[in-house]
């Protein structure tokens, strides 16, 4: 079953499916305003124009099946690397997770996934990745390591290819690549990014984006 919510706050069009069949999620449109898209934009042409950027199976914290073989060849790196806590905040991907935070968006959780909420209240620990699919890329069913995972998906228009839609495999459903959309879940859901395709070669820039921001819990000491 689905709420459908049509033109709130920034224009958001919600479509929030429920907890009864324990694969509870929420997919909004229109995520960024456009102020915040634009600048958002001139964040990736920015990070387009560095050399360490480097593909998922080069690095240590993608999933991998039982022969160690990593389940993505996509690119992918952390705003961590490329920030101090301070920059963060001069970082508009960074900047704009306070929707995420907004009460509003907390208010969707709890009508969307009631058993959740207070787990997603709790969390104070969050990262973010910056992934880029073009043509061949792919990422294999899996889950997070995290508790609640948000993706952002992005690319130029007119759009260069086809698939890149992600599906949740519990839910027997497929979530379409639409650019400015945001889907949230949480990251117990084994998912998958269906292989992009495309009939000639994508210039670098203008494939899929992901920009996904992970929410978990961390205990801290006692002082």
């Amino acid at each position: 079953m689905s709420i459908v919510v049509d033109k709130i706050k920034q224009d958001w069009v919600i479509q929030a499916y429920e907890d009864t069949r324990g694969t509870p999620h929420i997919v909004i449109d229109n995520w960024y305003n456009e102020k915040e898209l634009k600048s958002v934009w001139h964040e990736l042409e920015f990070y387009n124009l560095q050399k360490n950027v480097i593909k998922a199976n080069k690095t240590t914290d993608v999933a991998r099946d039982e022969n160690n073989k990593a389940k993505s060849n996509a690119f992918r790196f952390y705003l961590d690397s490329f920030y101090t806590p301070f920059g963060l905040k001069i970082s508009p991907i960074s900047s704009c997770m306070y929707k995420q935070r907004s009460e509003q968006f907390k208010e969707i959780v709890k009508q969307s996934m009631p058993l959740h909420e207070n787990n997603f209240r709790n969390t104070n620990h969050d990262s973010t990745m910056i992934s880029y699919y073009d043509k061949g890329k792919y990422y294999k069913p899996h889950c997070d390591s995290v508790q609640f995972t948000c993706l952002i998906w992005l690319f130029k228009e007119p759009k260069k290819f086809k698939n890149g839609d992600l599906k949740l495999i519990q839910a027997n459903q497929t979530i379409e690549c639409v650019s400015n959309r945001m889907l949230f879940f949480p990251s117990y859901l084994k998912h998958q990014v269906t292989k992009l395709s495309s009939d000639k070669r994508i210039p670098f820039g203008e494939g899929r984006y992901c920009i996904t921001h992970f929410y978990n819990w961390e205990g801290t000491s006692a002082q």
